[in-house]
């Protein structure tokens, strides 16, 4: 028998400094993505000079640009993402709206320039070289449901249909100035010129929702064009922009995506609004640490998309724990709890432990919190200052934890596309813990993940003797 490699994380980094490079595969589900508000992420005062406001924290940084992001990537990398997702950088310098708005990129003038408080077209392209030299796929933010006063046609002379339109998703989703059919073939266009000028490897959807109209998902036909993109990209043999991936924000439950931005397979990727608020809170509130039903609540977000009620097992719910329109994950934990940095552990863990593509927020490996962001509005606190470095030993154990996880993740694909086997086990001490074992179905990889809300020494099939857990502090075993 093979030796049982026992990986206890957050422990392995910091005694042998292991450094791991894993290859790629293109299977979307391995994806785990550090998504950055480029704004109020880093600055290079070498680089453009960035916004002087945002809406968020007054006290956060509002200047951050592109080169920022260039200096960051061996941080992200290091956190064991494999893909960077940037809030959007296109040409927003005089939308309407004003400074705040303009700065957050999501009410561009052009979409087909960068934003000149952000950068250039050459640190756009730096940045993807760079990114892609260190195995890190680049997704861009894409809003193609409402603008904010485009007037130029596309370089093809396509225009925008700027019709404010109600979108399928009744009331609740409001209206666009964004209107299709009329404005497909302009987004058609956005949509695949930055994956063939810039090699870019996908697209997070703003409001995706906002792209279905009249009874038809319009998804369908902006996915077909990048999906014929890439197949012609790969045919000729290029590495990056073949990816394609697209993954919409829609807040609403499985019900409501499936209703809307999975109809007809518009889209195959949206983020799990209803399994972020099971294991980390709701958006807007602070009032729950999410598990309110214990490992309950585990089992269901690591079980399979249709059993969560999705519309099949083909689609991939986006897992997330926190992101630029809500309260942080640190923000649902009390700094005085004694188990304050490891109960954030536990919940990265499911993240690791997710089959499917998951989404860290910047900051949330240093436990940023939202405490001192005083008169910042609910659906955009979270857009704090971005630091590459922690501030105290419980920082520093937490990011090397979530870091270690992460490169567990990428290093077995049961962890990303395995399915899941569920046991809850009472050990001889009385404790109840879970034990998670997934099994990649195209190899001989398995895993198992061990939760537990005390100290415990827990039994593991294959295992020849209990396997130490601390409490809130998951471990991952790997077994050949």
């Amino acid at each position: 028998m093979k030796k049982l490699k026992l990986f206890l994380l957050g422990v392995l980094a910091s005694l042998f400094g292991v450094q791991h490079v894993y290859g790629l595969t293109g299977d979307p589900r391995e994806l785990t993505i550090y998504q950055v508000m480029v704004a109020s992420f880093q600055h290079d005062p070498k680089g453009a000079t960035g916004y002087t406001a945002m809406w968020g924290p007054d006290n956060a940084m509002k200047n951050g640009n592109l080169r920022g992001i260039i200096n960051s990537l061996d941080h992200i990398k290091d956190m064991g993402a494999n893909a960077i997702w940037m809030t959007p950088i296109f040409d927003s310098s005089i939308a309407s709206g004003g400074e705040k708005l303009q700065s957050t990129g999501y009410f561009t003038n052009n979409f087909f320039a960068i934003d000149p408080h952000f950068g250039t077209e050459e640190d756009l392209k730096e940045l993807v070289d760079e990114a892609h030299k260190r195995g890190i796929y680049v997704i861009l933010d894409g809003v193609f449901g409402h603008h904010g006063g485009v007037t130029e046609p596309s370089p093809s002379g396509y225009k925008l249909d700027v019709t404010v339109t109600e979108c399928d998703r009744g009331p609740e989703g409001g209206t666009g100035n964004i209107s299709y059919p009329g404005s497909l073939d302009y987004i058609k266009e956005v949509a695949t010129y930055w994956i063939d000028k810039f090699d870019i490897d996908g697209w997070r959807l703003d409001q995706a929702y906002q792209a279905t109209q009249g009874g038809h998902n319009y998804w369908n036909e902006i996915r077909g064009a990048v999906e014929e993109l890439t197949a012609k990209r790969k045919a000729r043999g290029e590495k990056w922009g073949t990816l394609g991936y697209m993954v919409g924000e829609d807040w609403g439950t499985a019900e409501v995506i499936n209703k809307g931005v999975y109809r007809d397979g518009g889209l195959l990727s949206a983020f799990d609004f209803d399994g972020k608020d099971l294991i980390s809170g709701a958006m807007q509130e602070t009032s729950s640490e999410g598990l309110e039903n214990g490992w309950i609540d585990v089992m269901t977000v690591l079980s399979a998309p249709t059993v969560r009620g999705y519309l099949n097992d083909e689609v991939m719910p986006n897992l997330f724990l926190s992101n630029h329109d809500g309260y942080r994950l640190a923000d649902h934990f009390d700094p005085a709890d004694p188990y304050y940095y490891e109960k954030m552990m536990t919940r990265n863990a499911i993240l690791a432990a997710y089959s499917g593509p998951v989404t860290l927020y910047y900051g949330d490996e240093f436990a940023g919190n939202t405490r001192d962001a005083i008169g910042a509005q609910k659906d955009n606190i979270a857009r704090t200052t971005g630091h590459l470095t922690p501030r105290n030993e419980g920082e520093r154990r937490l990011a090397g934890y979530i870091s270690n996880a992460m490169r567990f993740r990428s290093k077995n694909p049961a962890m990303w596309r395995g399915e899941s086997k569920f046991d809850q086990i009472k050990t001889k001490d009385g404790v109840n813990v879970l034990v998670v074992t997934k099994q990649d179905p195209e190899s001989s990889n398995k895993v198992a993940v061990i939760f537990s809300d005390v100290d415990a020494e827990v039994p593991v099939d294959g295992v020849s003797r209990p396997v130490s857990v601390k409490a809130w502090m998951p471990v991952f075993v790997q077994l050949k």
